[in-house]
């Protein structure tokens, strides 16, 4: 206690650097580098928190721990800055930190949001517990929603451990993450009932995701459709040159031509066509004929226009003959992006999003294949909403997400994308396919079973046999539910020490 009355006074600075450190060390628990061990560095501004004497000084001392955790595990984010605009490449620190900023004011509403006056370490421990997983699932969706870096990523680490999606998804897997690093300190607070159940739970979840998993061996069908993905790694800096569009289109004919099989479906990635429908129709039409045979279909990623002139990105269904058979329009976009909220008041950022915000799409259209079945296309980061990929009342045949990744280079930001959809796979039961212009493209079946891949930066192609979809796993079935659930367990335990403090200070 002695140190932290002296963080808290003599030493302020040292206590933002070990605060911000520990957040940065601890996210090193998440995908791709999996050091779990590391998460356990959240303990002593945790600690520093629940023995905070003011709801500002709670905040404070969180709010530095999640600008230190979003600092380390989003910053590939401003490398699309160096990809678009490389003379600004100084401004990159600044990118970064301005989106580490805006994300840690989640984890300090946290802790604010849990500090209890004269409450017991015990009691704020659990409410902080149960606050920061519901305020994690709110930055799904507040101001369009940036659920990256959730803690419950970590689970990704083993696909046993990974099955728990199923049924708490992925914000109920960041309450039993966090929950991994409260345990001690309660064990230290002397619950060690509740450390104990708190570290149980996922090792009891994992013996069961293990059962799951030997009980579905996996098994190819004997008669099975055939999906290609075509990976061409075209640079970002080359994608819209118009002399080298020619090379590029040669690229994705030759590897959707190449090798003995005759695919029944060929997948493109995001703005794979990089031109309009309306001002290149013949040279569309040329192309989706170069690369499929006479019973194929094309699925590939084409910016077009609206009735009222606005860009929107999305992908379309070809036939052989170019016949469209079925288009979707990307709905959720990415601020600053693919538009930019507040224009007026930021123009410097036309640079990174162009000079015109790309309108999102009204509907969900799914796209009937013929030997496929229903396609759910998800364009690029729509793949990252838990609970928010499918319609609940129409399940397809699987999940296909088409992506550009190149913006990223060759950071852990792709490597973060590529466990984001095989926690989708998991949570809806259904396969997913990523298809991705540098990469990493990869098929999971509906456990989150790699199926294939092909690695970042490679110029390739993969053939697939499509797996069935699975029984719709109860987190396709009721959603969050199971994960509020666990919320309101961890409240009903702290009501209920916080009733019993009461009354024995009222006796007292």
């Amino acid at each position: 206690m002695q140190l932290l009355n002296k963080l808290r006074t003599k030493h302020r600075f040292a206590g933002i650097v070990i605060d911000t450190t520990c957040g940065a060390a601890a996210s090193l628990a998440l995908p791709p580098f999996f050091m779990l061990p590391a998460l356990f560095c959240l303990g002593l501004p945790v600690w520093r928190v629940i023995h905070a004497n003011s709801r500002f000084e709670a905040a404070s001392i969180f709010g530095k721990a999640g600008l230190g955790w979003f600092l380390a595990s989003t910053f590939w984010i401003s490398h699309a800055l160096i990809v678009s605009a490389p003379s600004l490449w100084f401004l990159t620190p600044f990118v970064a930190l301005a989106l580490a900023l805006i994300l840690a004011v989640f984890w300090a509403v946290a802790a604010a949001a849990s500090w209890l006056p004269n409450r017991s370490a015990v009691v704020r421990l659990l409410c902080l517990l149960a606050v920061f997983a519901v305020i994690e699932w709110t930055r799904g969706f507040v101001a369009s929603g940036f659920p990256w870096s959730l803690m419950g990523g970590i689970f990704a680490v083993h696909l046993s451990s990974l099955q728990m999606a199923s049924i708490i998804g992925v914000y109920g897997l960041t309450l039993l993450a966090f929950g991994c690093v409260v345990a001690p300190l309660l064990w230290v607070l002397s619950a060690r009932r509740l450390a104990l159940i708190l570290l149980m739970l996922p090792v009891v979840g994992t013996f069961w995701g293990n059962v799951r998993l030997d009980s579905q061996p996996f098994a190819q069908a004997a008669i099975a459709p055939v999906i290609r993905l075509v990976q061409p790694a075209v640079p970002q800096q080359d994608k819209w040159n118009r002399q080298k569009r020619p090379a590029h289109l040669a690229t994705l004919i030759d590897l959707s031509q190449a090798g003995e099989n005759k695919p029944d479906f060929l997948i493109w990635p995001e703005t794979a066509f990089a031109g309009l429908p309306s001002q290149n129709r013949l040279l569309l039409a040329d192309t989706v004929r170069a690369a499929t045979h006479p019973d194929g279909f094309l699925l590939t990623g084409i910016p077009r226009f609206n009735g009222d002139n606005r860009p929107l990105n999305s992908a379309f269904l070809f036939d052989h003959q170019a016949g469209l058979r079925g288009f979707y329009d990307k709905r959720h976009l990415v601020p600053f992006g693919e538009y930019v909220p507040f224009r007026s008041w930021v123009p410097f950022l036309d640079i990174i999003a162009g000079p015109a915000d790309f309108v999102a799409g009204e509907h969900n259209h799914l796209i009937v294949v013929p030997g496929i079945g229903q396609v759910q296309t998800l364009i690029c980061y729509e793949v990252i909403f838990a609970g928010k990929v499918i319609a609940p009342t129409n399940r397809p045949d699987v999940m296909v997400n088409i992506t550009n990744d190149a913006w990223f280079g060759t950071t852990i930001g792709p490597w973060q994308h590529l466990y984001q959809s095989q926690l989708r796979a998991v949570e809806e039961g259904i396969p997913l396919v990523r298809v991705a212009n540098t990469g990493i493209s990869v098929a999971f079946d509906g456990f989150g079973r790699q199926l294939g891949t092909i690695p970042l930066g490679m110029r390739a192609y993969l053939d697939i046999a499509l797996p069935s979809v699975l029984t719709a796993p109860i987190f396709a079935r009721f959603g969050n539910a199971g994960f509020f659930a666990l919320c309101f367990g961890v409240f009903g335990v702290a009501w209920v020490l916080y009733q019993r403090e009461r009354q024995q200070a009222y006796k007292a």
